[in-house]
């Protein structure tokens, strides 16, 4: 007798996704958000990027979650499109039990400015467990440092902030 059993793909995936909007431009948006040895001066939530924002390329990323220590991941750049998009992964070690895929992604507004994305999918088995508390947590974080990233952009183009823009 065989035993066949299947489990749905769908309850083994989260997401979690926060968005907000920036009157400056993407190119200015891009330059903060691939600027990874300043993250530590505005970022609330990603303390630290260490390594460089070229695909493919191995990044140890530091987080602060909030109420949590300082967490660090090790993550591999999976997609760059300049100045729209960045993705990177995720994987711990037994291989199907959790995976992360973090999307940043830069849309221009008919209007001016930017609609900034940040996403984060989870897959595997462990994903299925993470209650709401977690994800209602995460998305506190991606919002905490979205408006970071407004509010550090916007200073830069009115030229507020005193950082230099390319060094923003």
């Amino acid at each position: 007798m065989a035993v066949i059993a299947s489990v749905d793909p769908e309850a083994l995936m989260r997401h979690v996704h926060s968005s907000v909007d920036i009157d400056a431009p993407a190119a200015l948006v891009w330059g903060i958000l691939t600027n990874f040895a300043v993250y530590e001066r505005w970022n609330p939530f990603i303390r630290a990027i260490l390594g460089r924002p070229d695909d493919g390329n191995a990044l140890h990323v530091i987080l602060q979650r909030r109420g949590h220590p300082l967490t660090s991941r090790s993550a591999t750049l999976t997609y760059l499109s300049e100045p729209r998009e960045l993705r990177w992964r995720q994987r711990r070690s037994v291989s199907g039990l959790f995976a992360t895929e973090r999307s940043f992604r830069i849309e221009s507004l008919a209007a001016g400015g930017v609609r900034f994305h940040q996403s984060e999918r989870l897959h595997g088995l462990l994903a299925s467990l993470l209650g709401q508390g977690l994800q209602r947590t995460t998305q506190e974080d991606f919002h905490a440092m979205n408006h970071a990233l407004k509010k550090r952009a916007e200073h830069a183009r009115a030229g507020l902030s005193g950082a230099d823009r390319t060094t923003c």
